[in-house]
């Protein structure tokens, strides 16, 4: 392959997201840094500046997508804080995150292995954590039902986040106001 010099700004960014869409497609048995490269325009040894090796590659797309997943719940509640409108926030953040970026979430479930509340630190789940306890004691919701109600919010979060990644009509605007108006619903925190 002839040497091409890459003329688009971050190659180490560009690496990732065509690792990515590598992924989206065929697999992450697909992913290697020699497509990666191909797709990008560069040299095959062009990715080794910034990866050793394809796994670390994987790190840096799982890093890269926990980020921004990340800074979107954040963003959420910096208003509204830990309170019931900042839990509609965040789970409408959440879902709408995947529907926006409906390769991530495969990649996230799917190929990475990400488990939540597992040995290893997730942020993003870390962080619905910790706002649900301080939601729970902002509205001195019973010590008992906590743990239940912790799962029965998660996993309404996490059906509705599959339903809009699955949703082809891609209306990203009228999905947001549906997933709001569901978790706005009367029978999540508010009936104990």
């Amino acid at each position: 392959m002839k040497n091409k010099p890459y003329h688009h700004g971050d190659l180490r960014t560009a690496l990732i997201e065509k690792g990515i869409e590598v992924i989206d497609d065929k697999g992450v048995t697909a992913l290697s840094l020699r497509k990666v490269a191909a797709a990008c325009g560069v040299s095959e040894a062009a990715p080794y500046a910034h990866f050793k090796n394809k796994e670390e590659l994987l790190r840096a797309i799982e890093k890269h997508i926990t980020g921004q997943f990340t800074a979107v719940l954040k963003k959420s509640v910096k208003e509204t804080g830990e309170t019931v409108e900042g839990f509609v926030s965040l789970g409408c953040a959440y879902a709408m995150f995947f529907a926006r970026n409906r390769q991530y979430y495969n990649l996230i479930y799917n190929h990475l292995g990400i488990e939540a509340g597992g040995e290893n630190e997730y942020e993003p789940y870390d962080f619905i954590t910790r706002f649900m306890s301080k939601m729970f004691d902002n509205i001195d919701y019973p010590k008992e039902a906590r743990q239940r109600a912790f799962i029965a919010h998660m996993a309404m979060i996490q059906g509705l986040t599959v339903l809009v990644v699955i949703n082809t009509k891609n209306d990203d605007d009228a999905l947001e106001e549906s997933v709001r108006d569901i978790l706005s619903t009367k029978y999540l925190v508010y009936d104990r």
